[in-house]
């Protein structure tokens, strides 16, 4: 059952036909995560440049949808359209024309807060402490995002045919996007989340001062401090615990409006690794509640899929600065490694991160969840992707879900064929 994502830009520039040629090299795929909408992340990621695409070398993700659905602009919120969609391509149609009635299953991948949105923002957007808000991203206590996603869905399914979703972006911002900045962290503060926050009793103006002291902290560099804060405060646990409540309530009445009718959809879930997971608002144990399986992206090469880099940069601009952030990092996070920065940045994590990862998803997930385990695979050489599928196969996950297909060199996919025929 092992899978691999697909972004429309494969489809539309390979053609069906190449991809499958150069899948049959792994061995083992028969699921496909087709994106059906985009984010805004550079492909690939964050540098290079596509290996076996004949027409472009890079492609920028625009937050678009790349479905064709009638009713698309209709309501308070719609996700605006692809133009390769208005053009008269469909990377879903063809797809699901080149693969009905073959092993292959086709699992479209959506990603639902975060995306180039339109209609109401106003009323449905992420705010952080500062009250501005976070340019792409709607909020799981809004009131018209599950009504936008699920008409999307139904008119997915009318169209395509397909009752299993897997859901992205499923959470709060996290430090990464177009520019690098913990900002995204610091959320959700828009009236929505408000009302609820004093229907719990969370003080909120009490937390929106610990939040700026926190902030004038890193400022100062107190790296340490602020961890102590993020996992001591009795005020700012309620506000994490809030967080994730937000988002598995989110997805729980997702699911319900789009099961209204006959309960055919399935929903599930690409979560982040249960390092970070907790801090963006995702509990696995509700959250395997809903869902009969998830993938998540234990990518010991870049940190769990987590920009690390990106955010110890914005924070410090000395190498000691850095190794002294990057040191409280680990330890916000609790990842156990005798590790320097600057090692890091050469190797990133140790590989027992993967089975350590999938080992605590497995522990945290109800009984019965299908696990997918996330396998890094661009930026790494044959070797290294190699001993990150043994890694996985050695831990408590079910199957491997590749990402990603259009960013891999062709050694990766001969690789992984090679080595599924010697067990």
């Amino acid at each position: 059952m092992s899978g691999i994502h697909l972004h429309p830009h494969d489809i539309l520039d390979e053609g069906v036909d190449n991809i499958v040629s150069r899948l049959a090299k792994m061995g083992d795929i028969d699921h496909l995560f087709v994106e059906v909408n985009t984010i805004f992340e550079r492909n690939p990621y964050p540098v290079g440049h596509l290996p076996h695409n004949p027409i472009h070398q890079v492609v920028m993700g625009t937050g678009t949808l790349h479905a064709r659905l009638n009713d698309y602009q209709q309501g308070a919120l719609y996700q605006r359209v692809d133009p390769t969609i208005l053009a008269g391509q469909d990377p879903l149609a063809i797809i699901k024309q080149q693969t009905d009635g073959t092993e292959l299953k086709v699992i479209p991948w959506v990603n639902i807060l975060n995306g180039d949105f339109a209609g109401d923002l106003a009323n449905n957007q992420v705010i952080d402490f500062q009250g501005d808000p976070v340019e792409h991203w709607l909020c799981p206590n809004a009131p018209d995002v599950i009504e936008l996603w699920r008409k999307t869905f139904h008119s997915l399914q009318k169209t395509y045919g397909y009752d299993t979703y897997l859901i992205d972006r499923i959470r709060f911002p996290d430090w990464a996007g177009k520019t690098v900045s913990p900002r995204g962290l610091l959320t959700c503060f828009c009236p929505h989340c408000r009302k609820k926050m004093q229907q719990q009793n969370i003080d909120i103006n009490n937390l929106i001062f610990t939040i700026n002291q926190l902030v004038i902290l890193l400022k100062q560099h107190e790296y340490d401090v602020v961890v102590d804060y993020l996992l001591n405060d009795p005020l700012l646990k309620q506000w994490q615990q809030f967080r994730q409540q937000s988002i598995s309530h989110f997805v729980e009445n997702l699911l319900h409006d789009v099961n209204q009718h006959d309960g055919s959809l399935k929903l599930w879930l690409d979560l982040w690794p249960p390092a970070y997971s907790w801090i963006l608002g995702q509990d696995y144990t509700q959250l395997t509640k809903l869902s009969p399986a998830l993938k998540h992206f234990p990518y010991h090469k870049l940190g769990g899929g987590a920009d690390v880099q990106g955010l110890i940069n914005f924070l410090a601009n000395t190498p000691e600065k850095q190794e002294k952030a990057f040191s409280a990092f680990l330890r916000l996070f609790n990842l156990p490694y005798d590790l320097s920065y600057q090692q890091f940045k050469q190797h990133g994590f140790p590989i027992a991160f993967v089975k350590q990862q999938n080992d605590i998803v497995r522990e945290r997930s109800q009984p019965g969840t299908w696990i997918f385990s996330g396998i890094q695979m661009w930026n790494i050489d044959a070797d290294g992707l190699l001993e990150a599928v043994k890694a996985a196969k050695n831990s408590a996950c079910d199957d491997l879900l590749y990402y990603c297909y259009g960013w891999a060199t062709d050694d990766l996919f001969t690789a992984i064929g090679q080595q599924s025929t010697k067990r």
